[in-house]
């Protein structure tokens, strides 16, 4: 058996290089260095063994720290790229402005072209689509080709439409509140409950059958300004108990509440009518108020700005 003390003399270190052993020994390595560089398997083992006990070690200093902060912010900004893209995605697939203004949320708004908007707008009841813009001012401004784009946002309760031209410029804005936003279609036209808890129709409380048969004396032009729709009414489960008129005008257009008596209890469904029609209705209903020689005039309703 050979020695393993060390070779005193060339010829022994010869000797021993090249016996079984030696060879053996210098072509493992040999292997285990090809191996290493061609699977890398060295680099693979200590990966996924720092991975198994990285819960183990304690994330202190600056260079964690930095590179937590840089992960969350990352997270954090593909997050708001995301909501950004769908909102705007949704907003050019809405295919009708209910659908446009539900899905507004209250971080951040939404931009539309003009084409689009005039498309939903197009769709809106007349009488609802004049408490948003005059469709002579949306002509106007398609006309003379300053009109480019819409805004809406969502904020504190209310919904913002901006129309802008090519340079973000505001050409006209309209704010609507909730309760705008019912009577214009936005949201559902029914309301649980009576004409009683609704304080922009207290001390204009009609019963219905005496409401209607004001109605029934006027002229068909005058009961279409009333009522645009009564097919709604006729369609809608139950029968009408009160008729409210609202004490708010907007854009001409006055809010009327009727209370109607259904299975499921008292329901109020919202319409909107002329105001110049509205105040015919109120002429025969209360004979002691006189007809104003204008718009303008004083008028027993608040008129809202807009």
């Amino acid at each position: 058996m050979p020695a393993w003390s060390e070779p005193q003399d060339l010829k022994t270190w010869m000797v021993r290089g090249l016996s079984f052993r030696g060879t053996v020994l210098f072509l493992s390595v040999i292997a285990i260095l090809i191996s290493e560089v061609r699977f890398s398997w060295v680099e693979v083992l200590v990966g996924r063994y720092l991975a198994v006990t990285n819960s183990h070690r304690p994330e202190s200093g600056s260079v964690w720290e930095q590179g937590r902060l840089k992960q969350v912010a990352t997270q954090t900004l593909e997050q708001m790229v995301t909501q950004q893209l769908t909102a705007q995605r949704e907003a050019r697939e809405a295919t009708s402005l209910t659908q446009l203004i539900d899905g507004l949320s209250t971080s951040q708004g939404t931009m539309i072209s003009a084409a689009q908007f005039k498309t939903l707008y197009s769709q809106i009841p007349d009488v609802a689509a004049r408490t948003l813009f005059s469709p002579i001012l949306m002509l106007r401004i398609s006309a003379d080709k300053s009109w480019d784009r819409v805004y809406m946002e969502r904020e504190n309760g209310q919904v913002g439409i901006y129309l802008l031209d090519r340079g973000n410029n505001v050409l006209s804005y309209t704010t609507l509140t909730e309760q705008q936003l019912k009577s214009t279609g936005t949201e559902s036209p029914v309301l649980a409950g009576t004409l009683d808890g609704q304080p922009e129709f207290a001390g204009r409380i009609y019963a219905a059958d005496r409401f209607f048969m004001a109605l029934d004396t006027l002229s068909p032009e005058t009961q279409q300004g009333v009522l645009s729709q009564p097919r709604t009414l006729l369609a809608a489960e139950g029968t009408p108990v009160r008729v409210g008129i609202s004490d708010e005008v907007t854009a001409d257009m006055i809010r009327i509440g009727v209370e109607m008596d259904t299975p499921q209890g008292r329901q109020v469904l919202l319409t909107m009518g002329q105001e110049w029609a509205v105040w015919q209705v109120r002429m025969l209903l209360e004979p002691r108020l006189s007809k104003p020689s204008s718009s303008k005039s004083i008028w027993p309703l608040r008129r809202e700005e807009q």
